[in-house]
């Protein structure tokens, strides 16, 4: 475990690593590809590539047009623009350049393989990142958000990833980190002059961790509450055969996905699709009916084998959703209970059909017509204050999964330290806790770093990110 200092050199330049390339755009059809290159020799090896009337080495940060040429036998390969960043002043810190050809699959790579004949590597997925992270250009939660802003699937989800590339989190868990070493520096004082320890002192500690203790839960209680912002919304359409199930899956879609007929019993694998409600990502998922409690608690149908291995998907579906819209046909009147294994907090009970209604729904009922689209946007309303979301939303900081464990251990050792003061236990027992809550909270801004913490991080990078 080690406490990094990622500067750079005193003149300001930042510290050179050995020369990386990647091809930075998608392969394929295209009208224009980058290739990227970073590290000590970048200004050489464009050099040894490009031909033009002007040095971008001597032109920094200016486009310059000229000719690719392959280092050993000169042999023209496309005409492009190049750039050239001197370090510090780049995305990694270092001395960089980029390379804009024309697209597809077989000119970005003839380029690319010029570059690595003039003394460049093939960079690693994410080393261009890792790099900027490495040499104080980003923090760690902003190194993530780069990786989020790329595989981004939703408005809000490419929202989110700027905010948290802008350095929202950051800026929210630095006065929590200020906080705590103010707090472990008041309690190693306190070791030295342990015999002066009063109970004004341990009072006026306790409300510190206090206050500390809730800045931290609030942050990482939004992990939990917004994940959907990070993970997008599923949703999973149940209720008996012919209820009217993958008519509101069309409905929702917007589309004809899913076959729809009078016959009970259409859908017999689940049906998944996509679709933006108010920027969110969500996932409709249509599922073969279930008949009795019985019969869903078991996965067997009444119907044939495919009828029953149609339902046990069905079940399985069921657990992994955020929320269950169980339909119930107003043609279909009669008890429809949902069995007892499914979680009830979930469950989000609706009328279908209703165009067929003889008279009014019950009292305080959701209804919806797939056929008419009555009910479809308060449906869609009540599925996301099903999940604690309100309409036009728009969340400042989400935590991921690693940033939120580190906060939940942070958590537990405040909470800790506060209660081994409560119990009047020696303060060298709340120092430490508190240190190792420090510990905790810097993980996630990166200022402690671990290579796990490293790989768990940039493994999920593309190359030339």
């Amino acid at each position: 475990m080690t406490d990094q200092n990622h500067g750079g050199d005193p003149d300001g330049r930042q510290n050179q690593a050995d020369l990386i390339a990647a091809i930075a755009t998608a392969t394929g059809p295209g009208a224009v590809s980058v290739v990227r290159l970073s590290g000590f020799g970048a200004d050489k090896a464009l050099a040894q590539v490009f031909v033009a009337h002007l040095d971008p080495a001597k032109n920094p940060r200016a486009m310059v047009y000229g000719q690719l040429v392959h280092p050993q036998s000169k042999e023209l390969i496309d005409r492009v623009l190049a750039v050239y960043f001197p370090a510090p002043h780049s995305f990694t810190g270092e001395d960089s350049a980029e390379i804009f050809g024309h697209g597809g699959s077989t000119v970005p790579r003839l380029i690319l393989e010029a570059v690595l004949a003039a003394g460049a590597r093939l960079a690693n997925p994410g080393e261009f990142t890792q790099r900027a992270f490495l040499n104080d250009r980003l923090s760690l939660d902003q190194a993530e958000a780069v990786a989020d802003l790329v595989a981004a699937q939703s408005e809000a989800e490419a929202a989110l990833a700027v905010r948290h590339l802008e350095g929202t989190l950051s800026a929210k868990i630095k006065p929590v980190i200020d906080q705590t070493v103010d707090l472990q520096a008041e309690l190693v004082a306190i070791l030295d002059f342990e015999e002066d320890w009063d109970d004004d002192q341990r009072d006026r500690i306790i409300a510190s961790l206090g206050r500390v203790y809730g800045k931290i839960f609030d942050l990482a209680e939004k992990g939990k509450n917004l994940r959907v912002f990070r993970d997008g919304l599923r949703i999973v359409l149940t209720g008996l055969p012919n209820a009217g199930k993958s008519s509101l899956f069309n409905a929702l879609l917007g589309r004809d996905r899913a076959l729809v007929s009078p016959r009970p019993g259409t859908t017999r694998d689940y049906l998944e699709a996509m679709v933006s409600w108010d920027g969110l990502r969500v996932e409709l998922v249509d599922t073969a009916g279930l008949g009795s409690e019985s019969g869903a608690e078991s996965g067997a149908g009444s119907g044939d084998e495919l009828e029953g291995l149609g339902q046990a998907l069905a079940l399985r579906e069921l657990k992994d959703a955020d929320v269950i819209v169980r339909l119930r046909s107003i043609t279909q009147p009669g008890p429809d209970q949902a069995p007892q294994t499914w979680d009830g907090e979930k469950i989000l009970t609706v009328w279908s059909k209703t165009d067929l209604a003889p008279g009014p729904l019950p009292q305080n009922s959701l209804g919806v017509s797939a056929l008419t689209g009555e009910g479809l946007d308060a449906l869609k309303q009540s599925v996301l204050k099903k999940v604690g979301l309100v309409k036009g939303l728009k969340p400042e900081i989400v935590p991921n999964l690693r940033q939120r464990i580190a906060l939940e251990a942070a958590l537990e050792r405040i909470g800790q330290a506060r209660q081994a003061l409560l119990d009047r236990l020696p303060p060298d027992i709340a120092a430490l806790e508190v240190s190792l809550a420090l510990e905790s909270l810097n993980r996630i801004t990166g200022r402690v770093l671990t290579d796990d913490i490293l790989s768990q991080v940039f493994e999920k990078f593309c190359l030339g990110k």
